[in-house]
């Protein structure tokens, strides 16, 4: 009987053979550092696996769970993820560019300095997640929700955030120029808070 092959050794083959890889799960395996393009991933399960320092791009991932994995300081450019769920991942640091993310779960995770760059979210929801210091510069957020999350010092310079709910989130120092804040949803106490991009005094 073949000996299994490892996770690492499963994308290496994937990227020379140009092929998908379908329907795999591996629990507390190891790609990091690794760098690979081009290749899909369709209906698998990461458990406990580590992705970190990874350097990827044109990836696509379809129908895929992650949970409990490690993806700091990743770079993933030019990547699309369509139903795909990160269950109490670390994000940290993680950066993607030019992502396209339709229809994706974030919950549970640690997110601080994650950042997106020009990326078109569709039904992105993250929930009960750190995303304090992270940026999303550039974005269009379709959909995108936002439940019970930190989003102190959180960067949306040029990303509008007009239908988008922040009233359960900490937005405590949220980095606007001002216009990306017209339409979203807010409590009067972040009004108050967020009332100096407006070029308002807001008196006791």
């Amino acid at each position: 009987m073949p000996q299994r092959k490892t996770m690492r050794e499963a994308i290496a083959e994937a990227c020379l053979q140009e092929e998908d890889i379908t329907k795999a799960e591996y629990d507390g395996e190891s790609a990091e550092g690794l760098e690979f393009s081009g290749i899909g991933f369709h209906g698998c399960r990461f458990s406990g696996c580590r992705f970190e320092n990874c350097r990827a791009e044109n990836l696509y991932f379809e129908d895929t769970v992650f949970e409990a994995c490690n993806f700091s300081n990743a770079s993933l450019a030019g990547c699309c993820l369509r139903r795909v769920k990160f269950l109490n991942c670390k994000l940290m640091g993680t950066s993607f560019s030019e992502p396209i993310l339709d229809t994706l779960e974030v919950a549970d995770c640690s997110c601080r300095f994650f950042a997106v760059s020009n990326g078109k979210l569709r039904r992105v929801v993250f929930s009960g997640s750190d995303l304090s210091e992270a940026v999303l510069q550039e974005c269009s957020l379709n959909g995108t929700e936002f439940r019970d999350c930190c989003l102190r010092k959180a960067d949306f310079l040029h990303t509008p955030l007009k239908g988008i709910d922040l009233t359960t989130d900490e937005i405590a120092g949220l980095v606007v120029s001002g216009p990306e804040l017209r339409g979203a949803k807010v409590t009067m106490l972040q009004a108050s808070d967020l009332a100096r991009y407006l070029g308002l005094i807001v008196q006791d």
